[in-house]
């Protein structure tokens, strides 16, 4: 016996994300649809400009960067999609059954989807995609966890795949209607794998027409599209614009720079110090939009001594003004985390790190009953003649980024703390990571489930010789195990909300990490540019409706 369909996709609606939207300017440019009256015109290519953190390819099940999700929701779509109410609707899907007990999904798929090589989307084709997740060559973490208890899938008939857990996981709904879990066309993987890499085939509204890595990506109408999502389109159709031009631009002031000079129509990641002057400039617009998930926050290896000592991990907590750093760098924009979740996160429980506030006092009492109780000459904490001494290695490549390591550094010292900060290039960073090499390591982790707490310190995700982990501070607390374990696998939502409140509370205790800020999506646009929307799911931009004023003249 299984649960009606219709009635399921509406109860979601107890556990996930509901996301409010700040749009700072005359436009409504963060609301899904159209935003302007005028008649939507056909035509045009999109110029958009985001930061230096590109994919190093596209596939979609290895990628894991904040703005990834905005390239593969232009070139793929995921099974379903999430509503401005924080329910569900299927995109490729068409709706799902789940068992009574909770382990077996029933995804029905629509029945007229082909991808953009003209080959059908079938149940085979989905299950194919998992395997392509979880096959060790992809090496796909993210995704892997994102999939969570999955033991087994089978293709009932063409349009019906049977999904088996092996055990209830309450997040599996949100979590395939984000872009990380696009599908790829089955044909693809079947006969060119190799190329999905640089010129990857997806259902999307757009189609890959150049890739230059770490530069630019251009893509193109998909003419035949024909299946956005009903709620939040408005319609159907290809989308309005001829395409689409990314740049990757890691300067902030030349992202800025091409925007004021018309080189640019969007720019994503607008540097926070211009946003007062995009407000009062009359020719943009500009639009703010949460991201649901985990904090900026400093990961604390807990592997590495002296940061396996939870006293130390607890000092240097209440030793960080976070108050200052976040002023100091993001002009208002951002703001102070109080807690282990971003408060639009479904069961963000409030204020969950005030007995941390900034107490250098604190601090130095904490480390001095650690036993760091000696300065050597360079004025830093020792403990048998061992220096207190952090290593922190980081890309660099980011300007807001660079300057909070740089603070971050500087008050630590102020605590007796060394923080030896090593410039490297991404894949160099990645691998000492993946190593377990660093002290400290920063990031966001952007999802619409509190199941990001799992997903960051359950002892089950950290990295082993076999598999890389998600869980880089290397946490393994057995009453968080307990707590994230069975929240994710409950499907009563008053139990799920207690059990991630109980996972907050304990985890300012144990400190694994440093909640630092929440960072929302800083959007600039020329005012030319109309239906600027937001996947919700992530909080990435999406294209489908956006049209540029005077293209089609």
């Amino acid at each position: 016996m299984t649960a009606s369909r219709n009635r399921l996709l509406g109860a979601i609606a107890a556990t996930v994300l509901t996301i409010t939207l700040a749009a700072c300017s005359t436009s409504t440019g963060g609301s899904p649809g159209p935003t302007n009256s005028d008649e939507p015109e056909a035509g045009g290519t999109l110029k958009v400009a985001l930061n230096a953190w590109a994919p190093t390819n596209l596939d979609p099940h290895q990628q894991g960067n904040s703005n990834d999700p905005l390239i593969f929701r232009a070139i793929f779509d995921t099974l379903f999609w999430q509503k401005e109410d924080g329910t569900f609707e299927g995109l490729l899907a068409e709706s799902y059954d789940l068992s009574d007990d909770g382990r077996v999904y029933t995804i029905h798929l629509r029945p007229d989807i082909t991808f953009q090589d003209d080959s059908p989307l079938t149940a085979e084709v989905v299950q194919q995609n998992i395997e392509h997740i979880f096959d060790p060559a992809t090496a796909a973490p993210l995704q892997a966890s994102y999939l969570g208890p999955y033991e087994s899938s089978k293709a009932i008939d063409d349009l019906t795949l049977e999904i088996t857990l092996s055990e209830p996981y309450s997040a599996l709904i949100n979590v395939l209607s984000q872009a990380y879990l696009s599908i790829i066309s089955g044909k693809q993987l079947t006969e060119a794998p190799e190329t999905i890499v640089d010129h990857p085939i997806g259902t999307g509204p757009f189609e890959v027409v150049d890739w230059r890595a770490d530069e630019s990506l251009t893509l193109e109408r998909n003419d035949d599209y024909a299946w956005a999502p009903e709620s939040d389109a408005g319609r159907t159709g290809a989308a309005y614009l001829d395409g689409i031009e990314i740049s990757f631009v890691a300067e902030d002031s030349v992202r800025y720079n091409g925007l004021v000079a018309g080189d640019f129509d969007v720019i994503d990641w607008t540097p926070p110090q211009s946003v007062e002057s995009v407000l009062s400039n009359d020719s943009l617009e500009f639009t703010k939009f949460d991201r649901p998930g985990h904090p900026y926050s400093l990961w604390l290896n807990e592997n590495n001594a002296p940061l396996d000592d939870q006293a130390v991990r607890q000092a240097i907590f209440a030793g960080l003004d976070r108050k200052a750093i976040i002023d100091a760098v993001s002009f208002g924009q951002w703001t102070v985390a109080d807690g282990f979740l971003v408060p639009s996160t479904p069961n963000y429980a409030e204020n969950s790190t005030a007995t941390f506030t900034y107490d250098v006092d604190q601090a130095n009492e904490i480390l001095d009953d650690a036993g760091w109780s000696e300065v050597d000459s360079d004025g830093f904490r020792t403990k048998d003649g061992e220096r207190l001494s952090l290593y922190f290695p980081t890309t660099g490549d980011v300007t807001q980024a660079n300057q909070i390591l740089e603070i971050v550094q500087d008050q630590l010292k102020e605590i007796g703390v060394e923080v030896q900060i090593d410039l490297l290039s991404s894949e160099d960073q990645q691998a000492r990571v993946a190593a377990g090499e660093q002290d400290i390591s920063a990031g966001i982790w952007t999802t619409n489930t509190a199941d990001v707490l799992f997903i960051k310190y359950s002892s089950t995700e950290v990295t082993t010789p076999e598999r890389r982990g998600t869980n880089q501070t290397n946490t393994a607390d057995a009453e968080l195990d307990e707590l994230v374990a069975a929240a994710r696998a409950s499907t009563d939502a008053d139990e799920i909300a207690d059990l991630y409140a109980q996972a907050q509370e304990r985890l300012t205790e144990i400190v694994p990490s440093i909640p630092l800020y929440y960072r929302p999506s800083l959007v600039s646009s020329q005012d030319s540019v109309h239906g600027l929307a937001f996947d919700r799911a992530y909080g990435n931009l999406w294209f489908y409706n956006t049209w540029k004023e005077g293209a089609g003249s």
